[in-house]
């Protein structure tokens, strides 16, 4: 009641309160006839806030909070069982993200957008990108504006010696979350999908989805209604739910500042200030890729007799980077980590990759791809498209593909392990056929012999 009587003191309506204080009407009017489960202390202080409260009735409000709890049910109720608790899934951030000023400013205006429907942002990139990283980074910077709580499940989409997730077991794994007993939770993947929009309907949830395979596991595991944000990772293109409206965010490799700025944060600003070239080259050797870069920092931070500048020597004379970038933990190895995406491909696809880690270049049109790989125009296309989708490779302009440097070189590995001397000699020689073809006026001027 003492949220009713200040709330007519203050001439608001239910509507008018929950606007302010960044919550549902339906929430306040619960609160209101004491039916809420106890609020959080973030729903509380922003209530009061909104109220106008001074600080004597902020105390009696938190009293009255503390004593509010959910009424039981009553007998022969019908209908899906209501969530009776707050769950606060989300993992522990990284206390060393640094940078994607850009991507927090899509994230931020996506999740602005019209609350009719659930919105949905996609965080796309390669392997070792930093997706998961800016997503729960995000993820924790507004969860305040979700008081019916955060809800996150690896879909182990990309992942050694384990099977995706079935959408079934995320949806059971988030409806025991919110307090709905296993024996009111059907078998069926459908039915329970349509249990848990219900139970989420009239809520405010943040959903992380990470690493999920791709967009049929993900259907099933979104609200139905307004109110809700589901923030979804993958190294797929996820085309078939931003065809739906979901919001991509595609991650690039880092600048060299924020390259840099990360190392300072591993290591310490007066290491890196020390010797700054060396940083430099680190970062320049790592490509910008997050993982590397913290693979790199904890060899300088488990060495520290090591000197920067002995670091990027390693790096550097490595007769191949993806070795000085090993580690025993699958999941900080970049080698290993590649190979999760490498796995997915079709044969054709992972041989067409592993060639095109024979191009000396960074970037390769479709037709000197299709000769690199003795295949038609047509079909390389389609097998280029195949290695986009899982972010193998980048597409920066049409028809125009790039890889970053450590993932040519992953291909590049598999290529001398996968083919033979001979397949790979007739590969250069069809490429350098192209080349000549191209440069030439009038036919070709030169062979590979």
């Amino acid at each position: 009641m003492l949220i009713r009587t200040w709330r007519e003191q203050a001439l608001l309506t239910q509507d008018e309160l929950a606007h302010r204080a960044g919550l549902n009407a339906r929430t306040i009017r619960r609160l209101e006839a004491g039916e809420a489960h106890r609020p959080r202390g973030t729903s509380i202080s922003t209530l009061a806030e909104a109220l106008g409260l001074d600080a004597a009735e902020q105390a009696r409000l938190v009293t009255a909070a503390l004593r509010t709890s959910t009424r039981p049910a009553r007998a022969g109720a019908s209908g899906p069982p209501r969530a009776t608790t707050v769950p606060c899934q989300l993992p522990t951030g990284t206390p060393h993200f640094v940078g994607r000023r850009k991507e927090l400013s899509q994230l931020d205006g996506a999740a602005g957008g019209p609350a009719a429907a659930p919105r949905v942002l996609a965080v796309l990139g390669g392997a070792g990108i930093g997706k998961t990283a800016l997503a729960v980074h995000w993820a924790h910077r507004v969860a305040g504006r979700f008081p019916d709580g955060q809800l996150y499940a690896n879909l182990r989409g990309f992942e050694p010696g384990a099977r995706p997730a079935h959408p079934a077991e995320a949806i059971r794994g988030f409806l025991n979350a919110l307090g709905v007993p296993s024996r009111r939770i059907p078998a069926g993947t459908d039915a329970r999908a349509a249990l848990f929009r219900s139970t989420v309907n009239g809520r405010r949830l943040l959903i992380v989805l990470d690493n999920a395979r791709a967009a049929g596991q993900v259907r099933p595991l979104l609200p139905g209604a307004g109110g809700c944000l589901v923030i979804v990772t993958s190294r797929d293109q996820l085309t078939g739910l931003v065809a739906a409206g979901a919001a991509p965010i595609v991650l690039d490799p880092l600048p060299t500042s924020d390259a840099v700025r990360l190392l300072a944060r591993r290591l310490g600003p007066a290491r890196v200030a020390a010797s700054p070239e060396a940083a430099g080259r680190i970062a320049a050797l790592c490509s910008g890729l997050p993982l590397a870069l913290a693979v790199a920092a904890a060899r300088a931070s488990t060495h520290p007799g090591f000197s920067l500048d002995d670091l990027a020597a390693e790096l550097h004379g490595a007769g191949n980077r993806l070795d000085a970038l090993a580690d025993e933990d699958p999941f900080a190895d970049v080698r290993t980590v590649l190979s999760w995406s490498y796995r997915t491909l079709g044969a054709e696809a992972a041989r067409a990759f592993r060639l095109l880690g024979l191009h000396p270049g960074h970037h390769i049109g479709v037709a000197a791809a299709a000769d690199l790989c003795g295949l038609p125009v047509r079909r390389t296309r389609a097998l280029l498209a195949e290695l986009h989708r899982v972010h193998l490779i980048a597409e920066p302009t049409p028809g125009r593909y790039a890889q970053h440097d450590l993932v040519r070189a992953y291909a590049a590995e598999l290529a001398e392990t996968h083919e033979s001397p001979a397949e790979r000699h007739e590969a250069e020689c069809r490429l350098f056929d192209h080349y000549v073809r191209t440069a030439a006026s009038t036919g070709r001027f030169s062979h590979c012999g």
